[in-house]
């Protein structure tokens, strides 16, 4: 399978989107909006273009683009093609190669599908999906993009996962704590990262979606914020003053945290 060398990916660093005022939404207390997978920012429209121009791979950037035509059908919440591009040269630039990633957060496949194309055959990806039918719809799309060999789904709530994994893993990907599960506790999010650094391998690194949860983080605690928003504003507060993370937050779309431990 041919796969370009290079991905060539500008990121803007001002952001025109769509804010939701979540004080102001009316919506349940366990449900937040679905990031768009795109925006209507000429920069990041012109980013997309540029990477349209890039080689493609077949079969799996049919598959993505199927799965991105679902997604925003059926109102799935997945990174898009940018940010999985993104995700794609990050992982693809690290050295040595990875052999192992976790993942948390299938959702029917899509950043697994983009990070096993940054790789080599040698590497493993696992990845955890809370969801049943979810699951099984990123088995089958995986198959279909040819990674079934690379990728292992498994079925199931992280909390109780975790614990059961023997290995550590040089790059773990969270894209979770925006779910509706963590509308239980702000707290959850924050045991939840205690986890994920425990399984990640000295000089590995944690990458993390949502960090901006749609502007919200801006908002003031104020007691009406769901309790998603509250457990954001804490990971992410956590993640900057680790002392053993090097980090950053790459504003793109819901903004996407770098983070490197030493």
């Amino acid at each position: 399978m041919f796969l370009p060398d290079v991905f060539v990916i500008i990121i803007p660093w001002y952001r025109n989107h769509n804010h939701f005022n979540l004080k102001e939404f009316v919506m349940s207390p366990q449900a937040l909006p679905i990031v768009p997978q795109s925006s209507d920012d000429p920069l990041v429209k012109y980013a997309e273009t540029m990477l349209a121009l890039r080689a493609k791979a077949s079969p799996v950037d049919d598959v993505l683009v199927e799965m991105e035509e679902i997604a925003a059908r059926d109102n799935i919440p997945i990174i898009g093609h940018l940010e999985g591009a993104i995700l794609h040269a990050i992982i693809a630039a690290r050295r040595p190669q990875p052999t192992c990633i976790l993942e948390i957060g299938t959702a029917t496949g899509y950043s697994a599908i983009w990070m096993a194309r940054a790789v080599g055959a040698a590497c493993s990806i696992t990845s955890i999906e809370i969801d049943p039918e979810r699951a099984k719809r990123a088995q089958h799309f995986i198959k279909k993009a040819g990674y079934e060999d690379r990728i292992t789904v498994l079925n199931g709530n992280a909390f109780d996962i975790l614990p059961t994994l023997d290995q550590r893993f040089e790059v773990i990907f969270q894209d979770v704590i925006k779910h509706a599960f963590f509308g239980e506790s702000e707290r959850l999010a924050l045991e939840l990262l205690d986890l994920l650094l425990d399984k990640l391998a000295d000089n590995g690194m944690l990458l993390g979606d949502n960090a901006f949860c749609m502007g919200e983080v801006l908002h003031e605690n104020g007691g009406k914020l769901p309790k998603q928003v509250l457990g954001i504003k804490a990971y992410n507060e956590a993640i900057a003053r680790h002392p053993r993370l090097d980090s950053v937050i790459i504003p793109v779309r819901d903004g996407l945290w770098i983070s490197n431990k030493r």
